[in-house]
């Protein structure tokens, strides 16, 4: 059973817009390379059905922003997910992060345990009471874990009754690996902390080597049913990887991440891996997408071998 690209061409949850035209540079790529793997593979596109140009405002929801067209599209996303067979090897190519709150909680439904690999510069635990930006790109595993239930700062009740409609804890704490973490705020690192969640950060990698965050990214795959790996490209420097819209200095280099990625596709395990945050608008000559295509080729490539879930 070949590979299944499932691409979702929408940046609703990130800061500015370019996210989905991100995720269309991936069909030019792949053509332009004349990628056998890639024209070969299953490819389902969700796209928005939104007429109103959702970029003009942020929405009624200013802690949450552009909330209620998410919702709306987010609702088509997960149909889709429910009626997708998870057999095939499937790539997410995603606009920005905020569909994996969409995505894990779906795909856990047939897969309990389910074990998640963040390779991102961020945590992504906020809510729209402790978000600094209220964008929901921040939120996802907020969304997918159900727990970060602070509140720091005064919200709407509509805003609150809305979000808590999202949360659908499907990952446990045990099964979250964060790898690359150098941006994130303190109530992101308490809940990290008090529930024990492994993370390797983008200092520990420079100084220490890729072997630790391999070895615990092993041990995680070890005691799951199948891993969700999600590769924001935030992650890298943005000293060569310009094309994001949540750039952090002091990233990894493209090798770091390439060691760790080319381990974890070897194994059987990594049956998803999503691509997320990729925004040729703030980009220079489409790099930071090619940056992406070049590290996730031999899982595209492995999804032609016909490895599937037993």
């Amino acid at each position: 059973m070949g590979l299944q690209v499932v691409a979702i061409p929408c940046d609703w949850g990130a800061g500015q817009p370019g996210g989905a035209a991100g995720v269309w540079s991936w069909y030019h790529l792949g053509l332009f390379y004349k990628h056998l793997a890639w024209m070969e593979a299953a490819h389902i596109v969700v796209t928005p059905d939104e007429g109103r140009p959702v970029w003009v405002d942020t929405g009624p929801h200013v802690y949450a922003c552009r909330l209620e067209p998410w919702m709306t599209f987010a609702q088509k996303v997960r149909q889709v997910i429910s009626t997708l067979s998870l057999e095939p090897p499937t790539l997410f190519l995603t606009g920005d992060h905020s569909w994996s709150g969409i995505l894990l909680p779906a795909i856990a439904a047939h897969i309990p345990n389910l074990g998640v690999i963040w390779i991102d510069a961020h945590a992504d635990l906020h809510n729209p009471a402790t978000s600094p930006s209220g964008n929901l790109h921040g939120m996802p595993l907020a969304m997918a874990t159900g727990l970060n239930t602070d509140k720091f700062h005064p919200l709407p009740e509509k805003t609150w009754q809305l979000w808590e409609s999202l949360i659908q804890p499907a990952i446990p704490p045990q099964n979250l690996l964060f790898i690359g973490l150098r941006s994130y705020e303190p109530p992101e690192m308490d809940l990290i902390q008090a529930h024990q969640m492994a993370y390797f950060t983008s200092a520990d990698l420079i100084q220490r080597g890729m072997e630790g965050a391999i070895q615990a990214a092993h041990a995680l795959a070890q005691r799951c049913d199948a891993l969700y790996v999600s590769l924001d490209v935030d992650v890298w420097d943005p000293s060569f990887a310009r094309g994001t819209g949540s750039p952090a200095a002091g990233g990894l280099s493209i090798a770091q991440v390439r060691a760790l990625t080319e381990e974890l596709f070897r194994w059987p395990q990594t049956h998803f891996v999503e691509v997320t945050e990729i925004n040729p608008l703030l980009d220079r000559e489409n790099q930071t997408a090619l940056y992406a295509y070049g590290t996730v080729r031999t899982f595209i490539e492995g999804g032609q071998n016909g490895a599937s879930l037993e």
